[in-house]
């Protein structure tokens, strides 16, 4: 006689359905971009991990703390002093164009944590698989970051025209050279986070990726910096533009000189007039959009293999 076979059983393993509202593409990319920024200043990673954002946002207080200070002493000099330093003391863009080191330590520490780790230890699956499109997690990524780098300068700048508002200076002056600042500021953030983040993408060893960043950035300034001055001691050295729009620190600042009718950080960078406004514009439009577009790029291949 043929035993019955055995029917499949149906286990219980003790699974509930979901019944409350499922969130939104909305508060994922929140969500996102929360933890995104709070990790760029080593929130939610280890404590050594804290130590060099927060070292960073320090030493950048320092020259705000600084300037703001002289800016106090202004109304005890002489008026020729003063006509002296006002120029200086009101010129809020010099103050990323001078501290770009930090600016780029930071940068280039950071931006592995939000790109190269993700690609090395194949978590990037992982984030691909929720309801959330390649694009906007790269362009949610590129925010957090760039809201970090932006958070490092805008704050000591924003001390320094705090302070300047309690002096005897003139505010009008200070404040649309502040909020002149505050924009070149985030277009620079933007530009320095979609290059490192570019450059973090192809090099997704931490140790690499930070001094691969530092290398991009600082040695393209120092090329830069030579070329302008071989510009601006030539008979034409408005063509300094050029050689300046290699660069995104010296890009921007002579967008905002231009932009805004103000001398620039530097002699050496010309102040662009009359077509030069416009064509320094799409310069630092094509340093934004170029690197996000292959980082995106980068980030949808790097996530199929």
């Amino acid at each position: 006689m043929s035993t019955p076979s055995r029917q499949g059983v149906i286990h219980d393993l003790g699974y509930r359905g979901f019944q409350g509202r499922r969130l939104g593409t909305g508060a994922i990319l929140r969500e996102l971009f929360t933890v995104s920024l709070g990790h760029a200043f080593g929130v939610g990673r280890s404590g050594k991990s804290k130590v060099m954002p927060w070292l960073i946002a320090g030493l950048m207080l320092i020259p705000a703390v600084v300037l703001a200070g002289i800016v106090v002493q202004l109304g005890r000099m002489s008026l020729t002093d003063q006509a002296e330093l006002f120029a200086p003391l009101s010129n809020y863009f010099g103050f990323p164009y001078w501290t770009q080191l930090l600016i780029t330590v930071f940068v280039a520490t950071q931006a592995p944590v939000l790109f190269a780790r993700d690609l090395r230890y194949r978590t990037i699956v992982l984030y691909f698989a929720r309801p959330v499109s390649r694009t906007m997690f790269v362009l949610t990524r590129l925010a957090a970051l760039a809201t970090a780098i932006f958070l490092v300068v805008a704050v000591p700048m924003t001390i320094w025209y705090g302070v300047a508002m309690t002096s005897e200076l003139d505010r009008g002056v200070h404040t649309r050279n502040y909020l002149s600042a505050l924009f070149g500021a985030l277009l620079l953030a933007l530009i320095l986070a979609a290059i490192a983040g570019l450059v973090c993408t192809l090099t997704t060893r931490s140790g690499l990726a930070v001094a691969a960043v530092i290398i991009v950035l600082m040695v393209t300034s120092g090329i830069v910096t030579s070329a302008l001055s071989i510009t601006y001691q030539s008979e034409h050295p408005a063509r300094g533009q050029i050689p300046a729009s290699f660069n995104p620190f010296t890009a921007v600042a002579e967008l905002v000189a231009g932009l805004f009718d103000q001398p620039t950080p530097n002699p050496t960078i010309p102040r662009p007039t009359g077509v030069g406004v416009p064509a320094a514009a799409a310069v630092c439009v094509v340093w934004v959009v170029a690197p996000t577009l292959l980082l995106i790029q980068r980030m949808r291949k790097a996530a199929s293999l």
